[in-house]
């Protein structure tokens, strides 16, 4: 029933505001309200169901020519891609806003949901005093870093007083300034659990208002939506579920090229020449597609990961390695093929310890081989223009790649060998104090002081006992 409300709802609205017939009106609000909580594979499907129910009827395309303008001008603030997809999820999400006080950004990590909301409120902020826009102010807490009587309120056990939670002081605030136009949206960033969002079931339903354990009842106004931005809805209940509309997001409906792209416009070293690009945009066609997909099918990971997480991580070491050359003196001494090679061995290097770090041992021979037979031109279907050279002995795990005044356009090198052959092991240290270095040691050490240097976060992961204190310390 209450699915049924926010159609009528919905149609209300466009019959108020859109010159249209009552079929396209109809269609157009099953549409905007069911659309945005589909998954990619499940919206041919409604499309074809919607087109048995109206067969003579064609939906002509919505008229957001104010708000895609307001969403463009947001998106270019934010150093975003528009992407048609993201941009989709943005009308959608507005959409659902304005049929529902309760709404669920729902989505893995990656799949764009705060940009999404971050968006459309610095749109709306844009188009403020236009056609029907007003401002949005976003108030955001995380309900599980805190306490249910911290959220909510509770009485001292003593003197028998009332304490308000967070969310009383926040809806109290919201109440308070309901003569501003301006929509306030109460975001709940983390996840959904009966522990503290059944106690939200008469906030979301029509009735609209908190009520604490005070005996305090608070109404909301017209102005305000509650909006959770979970990860999945594993543990929440029917009755909270059904209460709220639905945004659901797909990692997999952008993917990484927006994340790449961006990188390219704001992270390259600012010495670098057409050329240079060229070739970093070569190397990403050419090989995180490939990686990515024989990743999926056939490597086994220690710890799972989304493939935009790998490919962040693969930015994030690449721009690591490039940062030498963003001396200029250093960049005019190396000539185009050294450049050329540098970037393409410190590509390698950082997809290595990007989208193969995450592998469990056994899966490291195997990305090994597979890389190899993708740089030689052995993999079906994929053509690579241009062979790099790659250790032939051991594994790829077992070289870094560096420069040096002799060799500038640098070279590969054992782990193994960056070790002094000559430390001494001090007569006085205990038998626990001991530590004898490895190549393990060495690269762990020297990838973990490159975060450090560059104030990048890491996560060192495997069972106990295989060292990883040993090599933070």
């Amino acid at each position: 029933m209450r699915a049924v409300k926010s159609i009528l709802t919905a149609a209300g609205r466009l019959k108020r505001t859109v010159k249209a017939t009552e079929d396209i009106i109809c269609m157009r609000a099953l549409y905007d309200v069911n659309l945005p909580k589909f998954t990619m594979n499940d919206i041919p499907l409604f499309r074809s169901i919607t087109s048995d129910l109206f067969p003579e009827t064609k939906m002509p395309d919505p008229d957001y020519e104010l708000l895609e303008s307001g969403m463009m001008e947001a998106v270019n603030s934010l150093g975003l891609i528009a992407e048609s997809g993201f941009m989709n999820k943005v009308i959608q999400l507005y959409e659902t806003i304005m049929v529902r006080h309760g709404l669920m950004l729902v989505g893995a990590a990656f799949s764009g949901k705060s940009k999404v909301l971050e968006t459309l409120q610095k749109a709306m902020n844009v188009l403020k005093g236009q056609a029907d826009f007003t401002g949005a102010f976003t108030y955001k807490l995380n309900p599980k870093s805190i306490k249910i009587e911290q959220l909510y309120g509770k009485y001292d056990p003593d003197s028998k007083a009332w304490s308000d939670g967070v969310l009383a002081l926040l809806m109290r605030q919201c109440v308070k300034d309901a003569e501003n136009p301006e929509r306030k949206w109460l975001l709940f960033d983390g996840p959904v659990d009966a522990v503290w969002i059944e106690n939200m079931n008469t906030v979301l339903d029509d009735n609209k208002k908190l009520c604490l354990n005070s005996g305090e009842i608070i109404a909301m106004n017209k102005t305000m939506n509650m909006i959770f931005e979970p990860m999945d809805l594993l543990v929440a209940s029917p009755a909270t579920v059904s209460r709220c509309g639905m945004v659901y997001m797909e990692p997999s409906e952008m993917g990484w090229k927006p994340i790449f792209n961006v990188w390219v416009e704001n992270k390259i070293p600012r010495t670098f020449k057409e050329e240079d690009t060229a070739e970093i945009l070569y190397l990403a066609e050419s090989f995180i597609d490939p990686m990515l997909h024989y990743h999926r099918k056939a490597l086994k990971e220690s710890s799972p990961c989304q493939d935009q997480n790998l490919v962040q991580s693969l930015l994030r070491i690449f721009q690591c390695l490039l940062d030498p050359l963003n001396n200029q003196d250093l960049y005019d001494k190396l000539e185009h093929k050294q450049r050329m090679n540098i970037i393409d061995n410190q590509f390698l290097f950082a997809m290595t310890w990007s989208v193969g770090g995450s592998l469990i041992t056994e899966s490291r021979k195997q990305y090994d081989i597979f890389l190899k037979k993708l740089i030689s031109g052995d993999v079906p279907d994929v053509k690579i223009k241009k062979k790099i050279h790659l250790p032939d002995r051991g594994l790829i795990f077992d070289y870094t790649f560096q420069t040096s005044q002799n060799k500038p356009e640098g070279d590969w090198i054992l782990w193994v060998d960056l070790l002094d052959p000559n430390e001494q092991i001090s007569s006085r240290a205990q038998a626990q104090e001991i530590i004898v270095k490895t190549s393990d040691t060495v690269r762990y050490s020297k990838l973990l002081h490159m975060f450090v240097e560059f104030k990048l976060p890491v996560l060192f992961c495997g069972p106990t006992g295989t060292g990883k204190s040993v090599y933070i310390k």
